[in-house]
């Protein structure tokens, strides 16, 4: 059995790294493969036997006090190190063999970056442009730019800039027409305040006419319009506590707050992209669709209770790729709401039709976003 040792800095050429097969050869030789390798009396320790001293000196003890209590991918971690700096004639037996110094491979290189969506908040406003089909407004990341964009399909060249400062706000969400005059509102959180505000349509009019309807709305999250489920005539709004996990339902116009909330539901928080995406059962009562964080299925949930696991009915699977869903109504003239969705990692737009948005329904109608 051979053994890792503590070489002059300067007693051999240093090499950057090496995958994590050549380790694998390393660890072989030195210890049978063994990681947790452990000998009373003698002095090397683990996959790549260690002495305690190279161990201390390149900074092992931040993962363990002694080599073969650390993982595997530990251990090699201060092997890069070691290799970094004395080359592979730190491991003079096994080191050569595995050709250690020829592999330069990172072992564990870092992830690339999540792909990010180009725009933020697809929100639903119906139809601002009296053309009778329901149009969106989104957020353009890197400016902070506000766009209306006109359906059915929201191609690039329909969009209209109508506002600028829009990427202050960590909530936006389309909560149809709360002010009476026949013109679809969205509702805002300032993510600096908690502030949350009414903006009235159909240009959404930036800071200047928005209206402070509520305080402490940066504990929630997950904010969906989900249309008129009281049966006041009046739009309501669902959201999701962040430090709980309930959920609540909140009534327009004003929305107010924890004085008028009424809590419908526990265990949100193991959820994402709530839509509200109307009337999909036939009952009369707006629907609501949500994705499981840890498996990506979609659930539809029954108004106006939305009655959380003993009453969802999963209707997708993989829906972790999508980002962005958003309930836009009835944008392909059969009479059932339809559903629009990012897929991430392209940034593409999808059409999903209803009732039930099957992945076979999917219609690329965007790039870009």
């Amino acid at each position: 059995m051979a053994a890792a040792v503590v070489l002059p800095l300067a007693a051999a050429p240093s090499a950057d790294a090496a995958s994590v097969s050549t380790w694998d050869k390393v660890a072989k030789c030195e210890s049978s493969g063994d990681w947790s390798y452990y000998r009373a009396g003698w002095p090397y320790y683990g996959g790549l036997q260690f002495s305690k001293s190279t161990w201390d000196a390149f900074g092992g003890r931040q993962y363990a006090e002694y080599p073969y209590q650390a993982t595997k991918e530990q251990q090699i971690r201060i092997g890069e190190k070691v290799l970094a700096t004395q080359g592979e004639g730190a491991w003079p037996t096994c080191g050569p063999p595995a050709g250690l110094g020829d592999d330069h491979a990172d072992p564990y290189p870092a992830e690339p970056p999540a792909p990010q969506s180009a725009m933020a908040h697809i929100t639903p406003v119906k139809d601002l442009t009296g053309d009778g089909v329901p149009d969106i407004v989104t957020v353009e990341k890197t400016t902070g730019d506000l766009y209306r964009y006109s359906g059915p399909d929201y191609g690039g060249s329909t969009r209209v800039r109508i506002g600028y400062g829009w990427n202050g706000m960590s909530e936006i969400v389309g909560v149809g027409d709360i002010t009476g005059d026949g013109v679809a509102d969205i509702l805002a959180v300032d993510a600096e305040t908690g502030n949350l505000y009414r903006y009235s349509g159909p240009d959404y009019g930036g800071r200047s006419a928005r209206v402070q309807i509520g305080s402490g709305w940066d504990s929630m999250t997950s904010l969906a319009g989900v249309g008129d489920i009281t049966g006041d005539g009046v739009p309501d709004l669902v959201a999701v506590e962040k430090s709980t996990g309930d959920l609540y339902r909140y009534s327009g116009p004003d929305y107010a707050g924890r004085t008028g909330r009424v809590q419908i539901g526990t265990g949100w928080n193991s959820m994402t992209n709530l839509a509200g995406v109307g009337d999909i059962t036939g009952d009369g009562v707006p629907d609501l669709v949500a994705v499981e964080k840890s498996t990506g299925d979609l659930y539809r949930y029954s108004g106006p209770d939305y009655a959380g696991r003993t009453g969802r009915v999963q209707i997708g699977t993989g829906w972790n790729s999508m980002t962005n869903l958003a309930g836009v109504g009835d944008i392909t003239g059969d009479g059932v709401p339809d559903l629009v969705a990012v897929k991430t990692a392209a940034r593409y737009l999808y059409r999903y039709s209803g009732p039930s948005f099957p992945g076979s329904s999917a219609v690329k109608i965007g790039t870009d976003w």
